[in-house]
């Protein structure tokens, strides 16, 4: 858990420019809350568009700190999760949620202050009849997700990191944002970024 600690402190933006393996999510799936940032490993889930008793089961199963993920076939009909979903998720102690679908219940669920990422809302019901799966890699905008990968989203969307190296952009983000911070200094002190850059002329 102190890797995924150290995440929440940096932003998707210096993620990504720490390592080509970070992937982001594609930029349909938004937060619910602005300026909540999550990060933890995935607890993962695929539902069939309509259905949703694998995100029951899933957020029975999960561990405190843990990011649900739901690959739900980036329906842009149904609400597989809302308020009572999110009242479970905040119990357990789960982080956030990231959902490739939409969701309902969305003003009642920000009002929990439960940060989850989704495509949209929608009111329509949904059935517990498909058992779906859960803890098996998943697809969720556009990326591939294992079990225990790490996800950070804020305000910019969302990234996903493969567990084996979390370590080893956790090291390399540290160093994006200290070189950040210098050329910010640069620029207070009258520098462009077209010279601190050394752009070609």
């Amino acid at each position: 858990m102190m890797i995924t600690t150290g995440f929440a402190a940096y932003p998707t933006g210096n993620l990504c420019n720490a390592d080509p393996a970070v992937r982001p999510l594609c930029s349909a799936i938004k937060p619910l809350i602005r300026g909540q940032r999550i990060a933890g490993p995935a607890r993962t889930v695929k539902i069939s568009p309509g259905q949703n008793g694998a995100i029951h089961r899933s957020v029975h199963r999960a561990n405190p700190g843990e990011v649900l993920v739901v690959d739900g076939g980036a329906s842009d009909r149904y609400g597989p999760f809302g308020d009572l979903l999110a009242e479970g998720c905040k119990a357990k102690g789960i982080a956030g949620a990231v959902f490739d679908c939409t969701i309902r219940d969305s003003a009642d669920v920000e009002a929990l202050g439960f940060q989850v990422f989704c495509r949209g809302f929608h009111p329509e019901a949904t059935a517990k009849t498909d058992p779906g799966e859960i803890d098996i890699p998943v697809t969720v905008g556009g990326v591939c997700v294992s079990p225990g990968d790490i996800i950070v989203g804020d305000d910019d969307g969302v990234v996903a990191i493969p567990a084996q190296i979390a370590g080893e952009v956790l090291t390399k983000v540290a160093k994006v944002a200290v070189r950040e911070e210098a050329i910010r200094a640069r620029i207070i002190a009258g520098e462009t970024t077209y010279d601190i850059f050394e752009l070609a002329h």
